[in-house]
Parts: C-alpha cells; structure tokens; sequence
C-alpha cells in the first residue's frame, strides 16, 4: 500500500470518529505543505518542500513572560500567527495521521486541545493574547525612592476555554521554573484585570508613585483599587472574565515570606505583622499607613519602638505645633538616624538646625507667615515645613535617634540627585538646602524682571550697591538676612587687558587649598648578599621638574646609602605582587611615575651571571618568599614582597635555580639558629642535608586555568607544582608550549628562624635578630636607639594584647603581609629640593591662596567685547562683604584626569574664636548696611563655619 493511500485512509477514519472518539488532543500542519506533499505523492516525483513542517504556522520570535511547565512540551508554548484559517492556512490531524507524518519527515509539532461545546467536540486552534503584567516584590523592591517601576510585562498567550482555576494552577507550576524567586506553592497568585484603556505605563507609572516614598524596610505594596479582582469562584473560564482586546491583566505572585503587592478592596489587608512578625490579616494600621498590626496588643506592644520613627508625627501642623519643650526634651541633644548612607544629610541638618537665628525663626512658626506657595522656584512650602517639623522634634522630643524620613523624602522629590540612599557631599546638600529654604521662605511673592548693568568704570561702591539692590528686589528672606554676602569677581582679557568687574551674592566662601609643590619618589634598594635586609628611599622633588632616574641615583645622599653603585650597574624593576615592568636610568619621571601607579620601583646591583645573559635570550623569573597557611588546601602567604632576578632560558634548568636561590639566601641562611653553616664548598650536598624540604622548597605557580593546562605538568586541574631538583628539565621547554608564560618560583618556608619556633613569625624573628646584631657591631650605648625602644612599644604592646607578630605588623601599617621589608626608612633629599609640605595648613593661608588670579580654561572663556573674542580671562575672586554668618566651603577636590577626581587629604586648621578676616575683606559693613554705611567701622562678627 503506498504512502498515499495510507495517509487518505487515515485521515478519513480520524474524520469519521472525530466526535466520537476520546481523543481530545489533535495536532494542526500545514495546509500549504499538506497540498505540496499530496501533489507530489500523486504525480510520484519527491516534494520540493524539504522546509520543517509547519515553520510557516509559528511565529518566529514571541514576546511571552513564561514558558509554560513543561517547557519543552506543553502545547501553549507553540505560538502561531495571528489571524490564521482552517481550510485557508492549516488542516487538523488526529493523532495516527500526525504521527504518519511525522515519522517521514522533520516536523515541529503543534498541539491544541478540545473542548465539548453543545455536545460537539471543538478543537481551540487560536489562543488568546493577555497582555500581562507580573508583580513580584523583589522586583518592585530597587524601584523604591523615586525610580519608575519597571514590570515584567509581555503576552501570555492562552486558550479562551481554559478554566480559570486550571490557569492559575499552571503558572503556579510553571514559576516553580523561575530562578531567582521563592513562590508560595499553593494560592500563591491572584489575577486582576485593569480598567479598559489603562495601559501597562501607566500603571507603572501609579505603581512608582505609590512606592517611591517607601523606607528601606517598608512592605512593597501599592493600590489597585480600580482593577477587577479575577475570581475563579466567581468566573469558571477565562472566556467568562469578559477580558477585551489589549486590556492589561496584573498578576501578584506572592513570594514565601513577603507580603502581597496590590492592595485590593476584596481583600483584607495581610502582610507580616510589625508586633509579632508573623504574616496575617492585618487589622489595625497605624495613622501613617506604613505599618499595621494583626491585634491592638501587638500595636500597643510596638510603640516604643515605631513611634519615634512614624511618619505622621512629623507630617502634619497641628501634630507639629502640639509638640512643645518640656523638662524632657532633647533641647538638640539629639542624634540622626542613618538611613542607608546618609551621613552627609544628617551632619548637614545638625550644622543649619544649630545655627541660632534659622533655628528660633523656624521653631518659633514664624517661618509660616513667609511661606511663598507662588514661587516656581519654591517647593511652595513643602521642604520649609519638613524642616521644620523636623527640628521641632530633635528639640522637643524625649526620644533619640531621630529618623529624618520626611525631609530626606521632601529633598529626593524636588531634587532627584538626592534620590536613594547613596553617599553624596555634604556641601552639595547644604546648598540645596539653603537655596530651597531661601525660596520657600522668600517674602517677595511676584519676581521682578532684573537686567544687569555693566561695570563702565565706576566705583566698586556704587557698582556693588546697584548689584545687590537688585539682588533683594527678587531674593528677601531669613536666609539672605543672615547667610549671604558679596563676592567681588574681577575679569582681565590676556590680550588687551580689559577689566570687568562684577559683584555677585553668595552663600558660601569657596577656598581653594594649595596642593603641594613637590612630588616624591620611593625606591626600594636591594643588597643581593642579605636579601631580606631592603631601604626604602624617599626622594622629594618639584613638581615642575622632571629628571632622570638616573640624574636622581647620582646625587650625593642617595649614592651614599647605594653603596656608591654607579647607575649604569643597577638593575631597575617596576613590580607589584603579580606582574613587573622593566625601566632604566633614563626614564624620566613623567613616564616614571605612571608605571608606578601600582607598583613600587626596586633597584639593585645587577649579578655578574645577569650580565653575560644575551639579549634575546633574558628572562624575568619573579621570586616569591611564602609558606603554607593552610596545608590542606594549599594556601600560600607571602612573607616579603617578590623580588625578579634575570635568567638565560636556554641554559637554565630546575637544578640551576635551586642553585640561584640557594645563593641569594646564604646571608639570610647564615642567621638562622640550629643550622649549619655553609663552608663555601659541596654546595649541592650542603642543600640536600640541610635545605631541601627541610628549610625551604620551590614551586612552579602554575598558569593553569579552565582554557589552558599546566605548562610545567601538563595537567588540566593544578595547584602549583614542585621545581623538582633532580629533574633535569630546561625552562625554554615551558616558554615553547606557552610563549606568553610569566615564570614565577615560590620559595615555601617549612621552618622558623628557630627550629622551635612557628614558620610564620619567621620574618619579624629574623628581623629582630639582624637589628640586635647591628646594635652590637655599632657597639652603641646602651640608651636604646629610636628603632629598638618603637621595637620595646610593640613587644610591650603584644604582651598586654597578646596578639602575634603578623597582626603586630599590619597594626604598625606594614605594607607587606608580614612585616615591612624596610627595616629603616631613610629620606634622601637634594640641597635645591625644599621640604616635604606640612600636613596641615591654616585657613588664613587658604584665603591667601583663593585670592591669587586663575585663568579660565578652555570650555569656559569669557567673551571680551572689546577684542570681540572669547578668550580665557584670567579671573579673581574677593570676599567684597560678609553675612552675619560666614560659611567656608573647603575645596577638596580636585580633577585628577577627564573622569575622575581626586580628595585632597590636607588637614585645615582654623580657629574658633577671635577669627579676624578683615585683611580678605573690602568693605567691612553687613550687605544689608549699604544705605547707611560708616567706612570707620570695620567691626565683623566671628565667622560661622560649616
């Protein structure tokens, strides 16, 4: 019987017992390659369409949230073409004529159930699009502080005569497959559907403003009291929801231990319960709708600690004004809850909430009578309020620490820089903070239109009196009272010298901070023969200078402590704990200094073996002094920082670095207690006895990672491998396998200085030993030297914390694991070279330097009028007036490169009282004295700084 017939009868049993059968599974092809393979079966030439059956039906790429359980299988999971007819575009099959066709050829299979409808079997071809929206509240969480929400939103395709509660039984499965989330197992989702015309935006844009003023530990939850809750009680198919075209359906999915998100009428409120933790039906909210409780005992139980921190109390007037000093009060005293990392917000508040006039001018409400809700440029009155509301409480209330929720929230919401709980500058707040206050509080209601005039030579007097007249026509209130003053901003053209001069209110004096003029240079200087005995040496220079390394090893004080090596002998090496750079006596500074960004420069006499070695045959083998912190797993900790020597890789073999390190160690070896001496001779029998796996051994660190194996063992999974001594193994071999091998040695100790003593206070022993042998060669007194009586502090320290050497080093801020590898810390410095700067600076001397002229820079010139050119101008700011209350602004810091910046560190020191800074300042009268200035009184009030 051929192909085709047996299809025909097939097909024709499966349409005869269509309704009769118990088949409620059917599959669709094709119409198109049905007729091509029919054709082709009865004009008996094979089809043309070799295509994968029913590729034409699916669409290639659908836009849905899930997969349905199980993926690979279920039948909603094949999404064909919108807008397809039976007869037109597809046949349906029963199960034997699918398979007939499937079994000759690649098919993608697609299945759809049926349902009896009147009692005739229907088979649901076509599913439904819902437009979807998933709710989960881990998602919803980082969208909190001002962020718009983001859903998990697409079409969930499927069929309309599917039950409800079959539905939700099937995502249920089906979020069991979702990585990432916990979801409640049974009636752990609930369906509801969105008005019509709302689209998924705008919800999202509802469900950001219902959570951005959540706190850090506040349930995600918002309102959706306008979406129809789907009840599969209620509706028995999703035919029956009545869902329209497009129209947005929400599904909550409740994560185990987390709260529903929508809150919806149908429900009672649940969540966990902030009195007893446990999640219920939560039946008694507090006023501030953040928490609820499941009894009044448990919400009785949770006030001392919430009502501190409850939002209403410092929302409204009337709680506000109820709130009075009694003996109780905190009168301040009071400390700022952080919330996240707003520790600049909270020093802010503190330095304006104890400024005296602001303070008594907010507590005493007579900041009401000036609250400007007409100002564009205001907040009308929302973050005067808030201020005030919370200043009432840090000097009214009993309770400390005060969380500032309501303000920090007022601030995030007109200036979303301070959205989130992130670190930001101090500064930046402040002057947010004024410059809000200053426009809540503005008693000018209407703002005039103001238009400068220029300076045409007049006197500074009446250029400065014009200027802040018309300042005050648009800007009167406490803030300008009392915080502004007057700058005095001189302009000079390079090219024609033109002057322009301007005067221009401020809130705070910004000051530069000199930087310093020199640079410094640390090199640390190695002795080959006592290896472990390294200088650190610090060369200062001037910042406008560049030398050589060389020009700097030759002056007479670093010369003095190398030995008088000449620095063509040196070897120079940039390195760090993982990679090292080769340099030499011609480098200059400039270059110098960027390859010692991360790495330290070391010199030392080159070997006489490291001379004869030719060029192209060099290598750098990096020397790591270590040992074994954890025998079990191989862990190595470094004793001293690396050192690199040179070797020829065509000669040089395992037994020849055991050589090499064998003799760079003798000086130190030599020290060691409870070892022989080494006599000079049989130096491999010597090593044998006394060295090898007994002091010390060697080990390859192995390049091995998921992509390359071991270069030196071959192995696919290697944790470093032994430089074995009798193996005569040539190291060119490892570098032809791998060319861009970096060879390093780890040198293991297994013993201590002592023979008794613990391998890792091996190095702080040894060292203790090479400065009394020093002391006693230099047959010093016996007063001890600064060295020994700092040693004396830290052997007396660790008696009285008994704690160990390592953790002595590290608190003596030892860069290496261990201990320094500079036991003394010389500073080389040249006669033409002043001094380091000092630490710390006076603020008289940063007023000085503010004062000095800057000229612009490139994307900010000035345009002079008389050349008809922007140029850069070189400008200069002077203190014209002060405020009765004077706030500097530290300028620290500083634009290192295009992208970053960096702090600079200087320690400013000012006085507290008695700060005369009239010798900075011009006029000497209050902005607000123009009209009845006396020139003879040059009285100002001390400085208030912030």
């Amino acid at each position: 019987m051929s192909d085709l017939v047996q299809f025909k009868e097939l097909r024709q049993k499966g349409i005869d017992e269509f309704h009769t059968s118990n088949d409620m599974v059917y599959n669709i092809i094709s119409k198109k390659w049905l007729e091509e393979w029919l054709e082709s079966k009865e004009k008996d030439h094979p089809i043309d369409n070799y295509s994968c059956v029913n590729s034409d039906l699916l669409q290639s790429k659908s836009s849905t949230i899930f997969k349905y359980d199980p993926i690979q299988s279920h039948m909603w999971n094949k999404i064909m073409l919108p807008n397809l007819q039976e007869g037109v575009d597809y046949e349906i099959l029963d199960k034997a004529s699918w398979e007939f066709i499937a079994k000759k050829y690649h098919t993608t299979a697609i299945e759809r159930d049926a349902t009896i409808v009147n009692g005739k079997k229907q088979v649901n071809v076509n599913l439904v699009p819902l437009n979807f929206g998933a709710v989960f509240p881990s998602s919803l969480r980082k969208y909190n502080g001002g962020k718009t929400a983001s859903l998990i939103k697409g079409d969930q395709y499927v069929s309309r005569t599917c039950k409800l509660q079959s539905f939700i039984e099937l995502l249920a499965s089906t979020l069991q497959t979702v990585s990432g989330y916990e979801f409640l197992r049974r009636d752990g989702i609930r369906l509801y559907k969105a008005p019509i015309g709302m689209t998924i935006s705008e919800i999202e844009k509802h469900i950001s403003e219902e959570i951005k003023n959540l706190g850090t530990y506040d349930d995600v939850v918002f309102d959706f009291k306008d979406g129809d809750y789907l009840d599969p009680t209620k509706y028995e198919t999703i035919d029956d929801c009545q869902i329209a075209p497009g129209q947005v359906i929400l599904g909550d999915f409740k994560e185990v231990q987390k709260n529903w998100v929508i809150k919806h009428p149908f429900f009672p409120m649940e969540g966990k319960c902030e009195g007893c933790y446990n999640f219920k039906v939560l039946q008694f909210p507090c006023e501030c709708k953040k928490v609820s409780y499941c009894t009044e005992e448990c919400k009785k139980k949770d006030e001392a600690y919430h009502l501190p921190r409850c939002e209403k109390t410092d929302s409204d007037d009337e709680t506000m004004d109820k709130l009075q000093r009694i003996e109780k009060s905190m009168d301040g005293k009071v400390g700022l809850q952080n919330l996240g990392n707003t520790c600049f917000m909270n020093s802010g508040i503190q330095c304006i909430g104890n400024t005296f006039p602001i303070r008594e001018y907010l507590l005493s409400n007579q900041y009401k009578q000036d609250i400007n809700e007409l100002n564009t440029l205001g907040t009308k009155g929302e973050l005067a309020q808030k201020f005030a509301h919370l200043l009432r409480r840090m000097w009214y209330a009993e309770r400390t620490p005060i969380p500032p929720f309501s303000l920090k929230r007022a601030i995030g919401k007109f200036q979303p820089q301070f959205q989130g709980f992130q670190q930001h500058d101090s500064q930046e707040l402040i002057t947010y903070l004024l410059d809000g206050l200053n426009e809540d509080l503005c008693r000018i209601k209407q703002k005039p239109y103001v238009e400068r005039k220029d300076y045409d030579g007049r006197p500074d007097f009446e250029v400065a009196k014009e200027s802040w007249e018309q300042f005050k026509l648009r800007n009167d209130s406490i803030i300008v009272d009392n915080l502004y003053g007057q700058y005095k901003s001189t302009l000079r053209c390079p090219n024609c010298n033109k002057i322009s001069i301007t005067f221009d209110p401020y809130l705070m004096v910004n000051v530069s901070i000199p930087q310093n003029t020199t640079k410094k240079l640390e090199i640390q200087f190695i002795d080959p023969n006592l290896l472990w005995d390294c200088q650190t040496l610090i060369y200062n220079y001037e910042k406008t200078q560049d030398p050589t390394l060389g020009q700097i090893l030759q002056s007479p004080e670093i010369q003095d402590k190398i030995q008088q090596i000449n620095p063509t002998d040196l070897i120079y090496i940039c390195t760090s704990a993982y990679q090292h750079d080769d340099t030499d006596e011609n480098d200059k500074m400039s270059s110098l200094r960027k390859k010692l960004k991360y790495k330290k420069l070391y010199i030392r006499k080159a070997l006489q073996s490291e001379l004869n070695i030719e060029k192209d045959n060099k290598i750098c083998i990096m020397i790591h002094e270590s040992f074994k912190q954890n025998a079990q797993y191989q862990w190595k900790r470094e004793i001293t920082p690396a050192f690199n020597f040179y070797f020829d890789k065509t000669k040089t073999t395992h037994a020849d670095i055991h050589k090499f390190i064998f003799d760079i160690h003798v000086g130190v070896l030599a020290t060691f207690e409870d070892l022989p001496k080494y006599q000079g001779n049989n130096w491999s029998e010597y090593y044998e006895e006394n060295i090898l796996d007994k002091v010390y051994y060697l080990e390859f660190k192995s390049n091995q990672n998921w992509q390359v194996e071991c270069a030196y063992c071959n192995a696919k999974s290697c944790n470093d491998c032994v430089c074995a001594y009798v193996q005569d193994t040539c190291i060119e071999k490892y570098i032809q396998k791998e060319p861009k091998l970096e060879i390093e040695v780890f040198v293991v100790w297994k013993r201590g200085f002592k023979s008794a003593s613990s391998v890792d206070e091996l190095y702080n022993d040894w060292l203790k030993h090479h400065q009394r042998k020093q002391t006693d060669v230099e047959e010093l007194p016996k007063q001890l030297t600064d060295q020994e009586q700092t040693q004396e502090v830290v052997d007396d320290a660790k008696q009285q914390e008994n704690i160990s050497d390592e953790q002595s080093a590290q608190k003596q801020n030892f860069t290496t694991c261990l201990v320094p590898i500079e036991p003394a810390i010389p500073t080389i410095q040249p006669t033409n070279v002043q001094g380091a700067t000092e630490k710390s600076m006076k603020l008289t001397e940063c007023l000085k330097f503010s004062e000095q002229p800057e000229q612009l820079d490139e994307e900010n010139t000035w345009y002079c009028n008389q050349c008809k050119d922007h140029v850069r101008a070189f400008k200069v700011m002077e203190i014209y007036k002060t405020p009765k209350i004077l706030i500097f602004h530290l300028k620290r810091f500083k634009n290192s490169n295009k992208f970053f910046k960096s702090k600079l560190e200087t320690l400013i020191d000012f006085p507290i009282e008695n700060f005369d800074i009239r010798e900075f300042v011009q006029n000497h009268h209050l902005p607000s004295d123009f009209a009845n200035e006396n020139p003879q009184n040059s009285k100002i009030n001390d400085p208030y700084l912030l």
